[in-house]
């Protein structure tokens, strides 16, 4: 049994507006269930993040499933481009390139992690938030994520794939 089985509770619970909060390169991470508590077999994150927010080209140790709560992103995977609106799921495999982009004013979503302990990236690439507004999101720091995806196993693969003009028109 691993030390985090051990101090884990058999019940993990967070209230809608509770959690542990992180400012990610823009993005508010609000993690409902860290990879500790599972002894790393999944973790959960909820996910708001504002028009024009995209992720760099990049892929993921483990499997990455999305909902999406609220609004909309555009994905690009594995060379492809795909739309997911409020009430779809987007899955992708381990190991598979991939970014996404909020394409609506605000889209707020779920990433599960399996096998967890992504949310360990997110902590070490990202802040703490003590607030939960974006005006008080805290700049990008490039450095700072290339050495969390070091220490998680992401790989940087470039900048977003994605046409600005394109994206204004949504």
């Amino acid at each position: 049994m691993s030390t985090a089985a051990a101090t884990t509770t058999p019940v993990n619970e967070v209230e809608a507006s509770k959690g542990e909060a992180i400012w990610f390169n823009g993005a508010l991470m609000n993690v409902r269930s860290p990879g500790d508590w599972s002894d790393d077999a999944f973790s959960l994150v909820e996910v708001a993040m504002e028009r024009g927010r995209a992720t760099g080209l990049h892929s993921d140790p483990s499997h990455e499933t999305f909902y999406i709560l609220e609004g909309e992103l555009l994905f690009h995977v594995d060379g492809e481009e795909r739309r997911g609106r409020a009430g779809d799921t987007i899955g992708i495999r381990r190991g598979v390139p991939h970014a996404f982009v909020a394409i609506s004013e605000l889209a707020r979503f779920l990433v599960l992690n399996a096998p967890g302990g992504h949310d360990r990236f997110f902590r070490a690439g990202g802040q703490p938030a003590t607030d939960r507004d974006f005006a008080s999101a805290p700049p990008p720091d490039l450095e700072r994520t290339r050495a969390a995806a070091e220490r998680s196993g992401v790989q940087l693969l470039g900048p977003a794939p994605f046409d600005e003009v394109r994206l204004q028109s949504g």
